[in-house]
């Protein structure tokens, strides 16, 4: 049987050779169900199971062995008697029951195992799963005064200990094709007030490798990193996101949070492995109040939808390789209600964000690329550029990972918008800077890090920030 060595079997020694034929038959079994995954195999087939299936094997096959010992024993009078009563004459009591009660108890055995294959083998539901992530930071930066544009520095030049968000991660599935995925992180603010925010809240349906669908919140696919590092920083290699990859409550410029549904899966292409993302939902609200949520969870401020557009390549001839692209539209329609930014009026916009990546991953080595370049149209006017990219390596050795990124963006002072979501476009200009960095495993389940970060942000003095971080997973 291939795959099956000495040590695959050592749990199994001692096993009658009948008995070992069971317990590789109910693996079979919930192997070969279609639609069945091997969890709910070893949910169900319990070692007390086994253990009552092999006794009562063990038993039966001793007693046929002792049977055929018995037969093999006689003298040859005593099988050429017992051949005459095959052919007609009176059978050997004892003997008969005996053999009758075995083949009884085998019977019984096969019929329980056909029972397990419609009863017990199922999966139950629902099924849920629960992992939380945290962080515990210190920081602080060489910056003492002046605007500090969000997502740079979000603390400023002061020397703190903080807490990360708290994410609490759960997904459940409801039946054998549907689940609900959810994500709630806690977190405290720059007033040092804990809030909680719903990241992630979805039902997803998977009918097969071509067709999925996901409705609720979820995050946009765009480009890499946000559709592979959620809110748990233990789950990347730095201390946090690429400044611009920011989520937008913390300053990011990208819709990387949308409500409304998404479709994805394979598209049949041999080796390329290609896959397809299509998107639609609320896009981001830009707003001259601070206090407006820039996701639009429950009332859109526009009636139009933005529309996410995606193709990812996983080529069989270059393993560890990813390559994708995408585009993103948006007509926004900013809001006014408030004053406080001092714009008395703007046109809708005709948004276009395109996107490209390439990645490298395997046991060793993590490099990333990615860039993004923001097209704002305003219906009277012209149109303006903001362009922004990173790139990070990382090598691990042993239970250190040293890492390198750079990252940088370009947000046009001309572009309203921006100013209008940041009030006095504190992320307006040119921002850049290398960040190096360390991630120490000391756990499978916890990890620190230690990030030196060069800041260069146009309009203030440059400044240099380390971050010291311990992050776990449960």
């Amino acid at each position: 049987m291939k795959g099956i060595t000495k040590r695959n079997l050592a749990p199994f020694r001692g096993v009658p050779e009948g008995g070992f034929a069971v317990v590789l038959a109910l693996f079979w079994l919930g192997g070969a169900l279609p639609g069945r995954s091997q969890t709910a195999v070893t949910n169900q087939v319990t070692p007390e199971m086994l253990q009552q299936v092999l006794s009562r094997l063990a038993q039966a096959e001793g007693e046929i062995k002792a049977l055929k010992a018995e037969l093999a024993a006689r003298p040859v009078g005593s099988v050429a008697t017992n051949m005459t009563a095959a052919a007609g004459a009176a059978p050997d009591p004892a003997w008969q029951q005996r053999l009758v009660k075995d083949e009884a108890e085998l019977t019984k055995l096969r019929s329980e195992l056909d029972a397990r294959d419609t009863v017990d083998l199922k999966p139950k539901y629902p099924n849920l799963q629960f992992h939380g992530f945290g962080d515990i930071d210190w920081t602080a930066d060489t910056r003492k005064s002046g605007r500090i544009p969000y997502g740079v520095s979000t603390y400023g030049g002061r020397n703190t200990f903080f807490l990360g968000a708290l994410d609490l991660y759960l997904s459940s599935q409801l039946a054998e094709n549907l689940s609900i995925v959810n994500e709630t992180a806690l977190g405290a603010g720059l007033d040092n007030k804990m809030e909680i925010d719903i990241e992630r809240l979805y039902l997803e349906y998977r009918a097969n490798d071509y067709f999925n669908l996901d409705l609720g919140r979820f995050h946009t696919a765009l480009g890499y990193y946000s559709t592979t590092y959620h809110h748990g920083n233990w789950l990347e290699t730095a201390v946090g996101r690429p400044t611009f990859l920011q989520f937008e409550d913390s300053g990011g410029i990208l819709p990387v949070h949308m409500v409304g549904l998404s479709i994805h899966g394979a598209v049949p292409s041999g080796k390329l492995n290609l896959d397809y993302f299509v998107e639609v939902g609320n896009g981001l609200h830009y707003s001259s109040d601070p206090n407006n949520e820039a996701v639009q969870q429950i009332t859109s401020f526009s009636d139009s939808k933005a529309v996410n557009l995606a193709l990812t390549a996983r080529p069989e001839g270059l393993p560890g390789f990813q390559f994708g692209s995408g585009v993103y539209y948006d007509l926004i329609t900013p809001d006014l209600t408030s004053q406080t930014s001092g714009i008395t009026s703007l046109p809708r916009n005709n948004q276009l964000i395109f996107n490209s990546h390439v990645v490298y991953r395997n046991a060793l080595w993590e490099m990333m690329a990615e860039g993004y370049l923001i097209q704002d149209r305003p219906q009277v006017g012209s149109a303006h550029y903001s362009p922004a990219f990173f790139t990070q390596l990382s090598r691990k050795f042993g239970l250190l990972t040293p890492y390198a990124r750079f990252t940088y963006y370009n947000v046009s002072r001309n572009d309203m918008l921006y100013t209008l979501a940041w009030a006095g476009g504190v992320n307006a200009g040119v921002h850049y800077g290398p960040s190096l960095g360390l991630r120490y495993d000391f756990s499978d389940f916890a990890a620190f890090k230690v990030q030196y970060d060069f800041l260069h942000d146009s309009g203030l003095n440059d400044a240099s920030r380390i971050t010291l971080q311990a992050c776990f997973t449960f």
